[in-house]
């Protein structure tokens, strides 16, 4: 059973969809970047030796094909990563008079409850809006994360970090969901 949610924050499937096609455009040019340096190799790349008596392969081609595999091999790996982080059946953001669930970045289907929240703040640059919020306890989000996730978690989230929510690849009320957020954390911290 779901939970019911007031307010809910969906991702961008537009913004998403752009995303996905930059990455594979990205990739393609590398993947043909490192074809074309590997095409060129013999007529454009030397052998040098440096002063420690070390030989390695020097030219324009080297660079093409070398910096092609990377970019090419990167592709791929961020791709799958951003399928990793986005999950498109629930929303990125929700809250309830529970708390706020959370479902991007690295956490998960998770609710945290206004207890845990220190404050909320609003900032509106240039008609991006964006929401961050504060976190008293982070352990108690990292701990109902699985896997390799905690780590980058933790790091994302030590310090007091907040996690951050804009409408640059979400959609939904974001004023409605900083008043609703306010006044239920008010409601909690007596």
């Amino acid at each position: 059973m779901t939970p019911k949610f007031e307010i809910e924050i969906w991702p961008d499937k537009q913004q998403l969809k752009k995303v996905f096609i930059s990455i594979i455009v990205i990739t393609v040019i590398a993947w043909a970047c490192h074809l074309i340096g590997n095409i060129f190799w013999d007529e454009y790349s030397r052998t040098v030796t440096n002063l420690k008596g070390q030989t390695y392969q020097s030219g324009w081609p080297v660079t093409l094909y070398w910096w092609g595999i990377y970019i090419g091999i990167a592709g791929p790996v961020s791709f799958l990563l951003v399928l990793m982080m986005v999950d498109r059946k629930n929303p990125s953001l929700a809250l309830s008079q529970n708390g706020l669930f959370i479902n991007q970045q690295m956490i998960k289907k998770t609710i945290v409850e206004w207890s845990n929240i220190d404050h909320i703040e609003k900032n509106n640059k240039n008609g991006k809006i964006e929401i961050a919020f504060f976190f008293k306890d982070i352990e108690v989000i990292i701990k109902a994360q699985s896997g390799a996730k905690k780590a980058f978690l933790k790091e994302n989230l030590k310090g007091g970090k907040p996690l951050i929510c804009s409408n640059k690849l979400s959609v939904g009320n974001f004023d409605d969901l900083y008043t609703k957020a306010t006044f239920y954390l008010q409601g909690n911290n007596h």
